[in-house]
C-alpha cells in the first residue's frame, strides 16, 4: 500500500496540481471541512485522528520519494500557526478516484505575520482518502512548503491572445495611461510559461492589486515560441533568451524607463510578493510616491 500510494502522489504532482476535477462525495466534503477546523484551531489530536490506522496512514515528501510518520503533519501545521495563521480558507482544486482511494487536491490560504505586516500565504495539500468502517480516513498526505506566491492550478489559455496586435495594444494603452496619469508595464511571455501565469495571479493578490491598479496599466506581449514580437523585445531592450516573464516599464509618452536584463521575474513562482510591491513602488509615477 505504501509503495502504491507514494507512486500515485508522485504521479499527480504536488506543485502544479493536475488531477482531474470531480465532485467530492458529501461525506468526504464534510471530513475535509473538519480537517480544516482541526488545522486552524490547533487541535492536533483531531488532525491526527483523520489518518487511517489500518492500513497505517503516512505523510509523503513533496517529491514523492520518502514517507514519514503522521506526527510530521501536525508539526508542520503547528509551525504554520506560529506565524499567525489567520483568515484561513480551503479551496478544493480537484479530486480523482483511484481504485477506491480519492485523491483530493486542496489550496489552503491564510494571512501570516511577516516583517512587512500581514501577507497572504498558501499551502498546496494533497490527501488520499479512503472510506472505512469508521468513516473517511486519510491514508496518505503531502504538501508543499508555505508558499509566498499563489500557485496556478489551471493555466489561462487567453492570458496571451494569439491574434492580438501588440503594437496596437501598446499604442492604445499608452494613450489611456496618459489620460489617467499612469505608467505602462509590458509583460513579455506566453501561455506555455507557468511563471507568467504565477505573475499574473500575483498582480491580482490583495497585497498587490491596489498598488498596481492605481499606478499602472498592463499589456501582455506574446512571444509565441520565442519567435513572435521579437522586434518589440528588441525595441524595449528585453533579452527574452534570459527567460520570461520579462518586464518593461514605459512612461505615458512611450519613454522606456526600465527593462528587465537579468531574468529578474523569470522564476516568479519563487518570488516574494514584497519584492513585487517594492518594484511597483519604485516605478510608479513620481507624483504617487
Amino acid at each position: 500500500m505504501i509503495r502504491t500510494v507514494t507512486r500515485l502522489f508522485a504521479y499527480c504532482c504536488v506543485l502544479v496540481l493536475s488531477c482531474a476535477a470531480q465532485t467530492i462525495p458529501l461525506g468526504l466534503s464534510a471530513a475535509v471541512e473538519h480537517w480544516k477546523a482541526a488545522v486552524t484551531t490547533g487541535d492536533n489530536a483531531a488532525l491526527l485522528a483523520f489518518f487511517s490506522i489500518n492500513p497505517p496512514g503516512f505523510v509523503v515528501s513533496s517529491d514523492g520519494k520518502q514517507h514519514f510518520p503522521i506526527s510530521t503533519e501536525a508539526e508542520f501545521w503547528t509551525q504554520a500557526r506560529a506565524a499567525g495563521l489567520e483568515q484561513s480558507a480551503v479551496n478544493v482544486l480537484g479530486a480523482e478516484d483511484k481504485n477506491g482511494l480519492v485523491v483530493v487536491n486542496l489550496e489552503f490560504s491564510f494571512r501570516a505575520n511577516t516583517p512587512a505586516g500581514k501577507r497572504q500565504r498558501y499551502v498546496l495539500e494533497q490527501q488520499g482518502w479512503q472510506q472505512q468502517r469508521q468513516g473517511w480516513r486519510i491514508v496518505a498526505s503531502t504538501h508543499t512548503t508555505v508558499l509566498k506566491m499563489r500557485p496556478v492550478g489551471k493555466l489561462n489559455p487567453h492570458l496571451y491572445e494569439k491574434d492580438a496586435d501588440a503594437k496596437v495594444e501598446i499604442r492604445e494603452t499608452l494613450a489611456k495611461a496618459a489620460r489617467m496619469h499612469k505608467r505602462v508595464i509590458l509583460v513579455f511571455g506566453g501561455n506555455w510559461c507557468y511563471d507568467c501565469h504565477v505573475l499574473e495571479a500575483a498582480f491580482h493578490q490583495a497585497d498587490v492589486s491596489p498598488l498596481l491598479n492605481r499606478n499602472f496599466m498592463v499589456v501582455h506581449v506574446d512571444i509565441g515560441e520565442m519567435n513572435k514580437n521579437l522586434d518589440l523585445a528588441q525595441k524595449y531592450r528585453i533579452p527574452i533568451k534570459k527567460g520570461v516573464p520579462a518586464l518593461a516599464v514605459l512612461a505615458p509618452d512611450g519613454t522606456l524607463l526600465y527593462s528587465q536584463q537579468h531574468g529578474e521575474f523569470e522564476s516568479a513562482r519563487n518570488m516574494d510578493p514584497d519584492d513585487l510591491i517594492a518594484f511597483l513602488n519604485r516605478w510608479k509615477p513620481a507624483a504617487a510616491r
